[in-house]
């Protein structure tokens, strides 16, 4: 049996596909508050180390993406900081920020397949704890989450938006 998709980490020359990909996610949304579009700056972030991007190809079109994002220590975007049923303290952090998948490749088990995938590489990395954030009402991502033995924290609001905080030690 073929291989259908192609998973591989992306880089800067991805920049303009994953971009497009998330252009067209934030489209088929029902909420917007479900994902948050984020900056040319972030994403250019994102694609560089110490981030690490994975993407799943199908031929030339990007069809999902993840992020394991490595934030410093003064950085914004740490969510570890924030979370309040489990300590954090001496443990290499990491946050699994984004994880978008086309509306025509749903249901392929693509969330959770790159999420083990980023799990690894965030072991060969040291990093102890990760911890992502999913809408409330995004009952696909919290499933996905869970899925990936990933336990839900609290509730906050983080991107303008209300979020779920969950953590997974890895």
């Amino acid at each position: 049996m073929e291989k259908l998709f192609d998973i591989r980490p992306c880089g800067l020359e991805d920049i303009a596909a994953v971009r497009g990909l998330e252009g067209k996610v934030l489209d088929s949304l029902e909420r917007p508050d479900q994902l948050r579009r984020n900056s040319e700056e972030m994403w250019r972030a994102c694609l560089q180390s110490p981030h690490y991007c994975l993407g799943a190809w199908v031929g030339e079109e990007l069809v999902a993406v993840v992020v394991l994002y490595v934030p410093a220590e003064d950085d914004g975007e740490a969510l570890a900081p924030l979370l309040q049923s489990v300590e954090a303290k001496g443990l290499l952090t990491a946050n699994f920020k984004i994880c978008m998948v086309h509306l025509q490749w749903r249901g392929h088990g693509l969330q959770v397949t790159l999420g083990k995938e980023l799990h690894e590489e965030a072991r060969r990395r040291g990093i102890g704890l990760l911890c992502a954030t999913a809408s409330p009402h995004n009952e696909a991502s919290i499933r996905s989450l869970k899925r990936l033995g990933y336990k839900a924290d609290h509730t906050l609001t983080k991107y303008g938006f209300e979020r779920t905080l969950f953590y997974y030690f890895n």
